[in-house]
């Protein structure tokens, strides 16, 4: 059976779908992750910041006693230029004396001076309620207050470690997307392959080619949905060879309704039709000079490419008969031209009859009659509850059957009354009025002959193609 290969598809492929959705919660996760880590850091930084502050804030302030206690300012200026040399985090120190209202500020305080005027301040070094990092503490010698102390720190030490750790991080997410996208697309490809084998495979399925088998691996959902496809391709291909089989036997659109529906659903109706009947000349000493394989080969030899004929044409054989044959044209398949193709297949029948020139055991060429009729017939299904044929019968097919007796091999016998819905390419060479058994009214019989030169090239083709087996004949 032929593999199937999957095809690349233009669509937003499922492996593209799912790399996109991973990388988008890859790149989410880390995003959230690296605002909970920036903020961990952040508030250790903060904790560790807050603790040497403690010490140097606390270590100026007993710096500063005795010089507040003087009141000397130089002696402060010096202490804190000297603070702030020793500690390069120290952006600005406010000082304010407890005995009078006088301030004294130390570096660059920025928006926050009004804060520094406001502020309560406590004995213990806290920060101050501020963006800043502001600490500050409220001095006093022997249980007396004798003035206040604040601290500005700087953050820069806090944004080259938030750079250095978001630039790590973003290292490690790209890595981890990259790696991550990789992986899912590998594992997406081995996911999504099967699926558009599964497509591709529908599609030929849809198609009418029942050869396909998927090669199955893995045991998951995707390795049963290919089995379960394949079960359906041989169900299907099943189906299929014994609706070709019954098709044979039966009539294609009792077996179409059958497959279709479960059941054959057929109602019995009145429809113009026109019948074509084929028999034997000469059958019965046929039969009885030959053996009985050769007079089987003949019919087959015969029929084969007088079935070919009749589809070609659009026709349906409606039975075999012993040596006759009956076709329907235009039911089961409607076809408004019914009347020219009938005339037609059986033209090429004629023809191809003498194109197998098959003797007899006196030399004589084999040979069919072959009448047609065209008319209301009532159409419906015929027989016992367990043996039904759905055919045609009426006065037509039985008129149909008497034209055929008239023929002596050779032509094609009709009544004028069905040549008159024909066009002038068709001639008609009358054999004189009959009686036809069945038939109260007297019948104007004849053969009818194509004088179109375009309709014979046709009738020519379809015997042609008949003889080749290996082309499938349509109308």
């Amino acid at each position: 059976m032929s593999k199937v290969e999957g095809k690349t598809s233009r669509r937003f492929q499922i492996r593209w779908r799912w790399t996109l959705m991973v990388e988008f919660a890859v790149v989410m996760t880390v995003a959230i992750l690296m605002m909970i880590i920036l903020n961990v850091e952040r508030d250790a930084w903060l904790h560790n910041q807050e603790t040497q502050a403690k010490v140097s804030v606390n270590r100026l302030s007993e710096a500063l006693k005795l010089p507040l206690l003087s009141g000397s300012e130089a002696e402060v200026g010096a202490i804190i230029h000297s603070f702030m040399e020793t500690e390069k985090a120290v952006l600005a120190v406010s000082v304010h004396f407890s005995h009078g209202t006088r301030g004294k500020v130390f570096g660059d305080v920025g928006g926050d001076k009004i804060l520094l005027n406001h502020q309560t301040y406590a004995f213990d070094v806290l920060r101050l309620d501020s963006d800043n990092l502001w600490f500050a503490k409220r001095i006093q010698y022997a249980n007396t207050s004798i003035g206040d102390v604040a601290v500005h720190y700087s953050q820069s030490a806090w944004a080259l470690l938030s750079q250095r750790i978001l630039h790590q991080m973003l290292l490690a997410a790209i890595g981890v997307v990259l790696l991550s996208s990789l992986l899912i697309y590998w594992v997406a490809g081995k996911i999504s392959k099967p699926m558009e084998l599964l497509a591709a495979a529908a599609s030929r399925v849809a198609a009418g080619d029942y050869q396909v088998q998927l090669t199955v691996k893995g045991n998951d959902e995707v390795s049963d949905a290919m089995s379960q496809f394949n079960q359906m391709v041989m169900e299907l291909k099943h189906k299929e060879k014994m609706r070709d089989t019954f098709g044979k036997y039966l009539n294609p659109k009792l077996v179409s309704e059958v497959f279709k529906h479960g059941s054959a659903k057929m109602d019995n109706h009145c429809q113009v039709v026109t019948v074509l009947f084929a028999d034997m000349v000469g059958f019965t000493s046929f039969s009885e000079s030959a053996r009985p394989e050769y007079v089987v080969d003949v019919l087959n030899k015969h029929f084969e490419v007088f079935h070919r004929i009749i589809d070609y044409f659009g026709g349906h054989v409606d039975k075999y008969i012993g040596d006759a044959v009956m076709a329907v044209f235009n039911h089961p398949k409607e076809n408004e031209h019914h009347i020219e193709y009938a005339v037609m297949a059986a033209l090429a029948m004629v023809k191809a009859c003498e194109n197998l020139g098959i003797l007899r055991q006196n030399g004589e060429k084999i040979s069919f009659r072959i009448g047609l009729n065209c008319g209301d017939a009532i159409v419906g299904s015929i027989g016992a509850n367990e043996r039904l044929e759905y055919t045609v019968i009426g006065n037509t097919v039985n008129v149909a059957s008497r034209m055929c007796g008239l023929g002596e091999g050779g032509g094609v016998v009709l009544s004028h009354a069905t040549f008159e819905m024909l066009d002038d390419r068709f001639a008609f060479e009358t054999l004189g009025i009959k009686k036809v058994k069945g038939v109260t009214d007297l019948l104007e019989c004849g053969c009818v002959v194509v004088q179109d030169q375009i309709l014979q090239e046709k009738i020519n083709t379809a015997v042609g193609l008949a003889f080749d087996l290996t082309v499938e004949l349509h109308a």
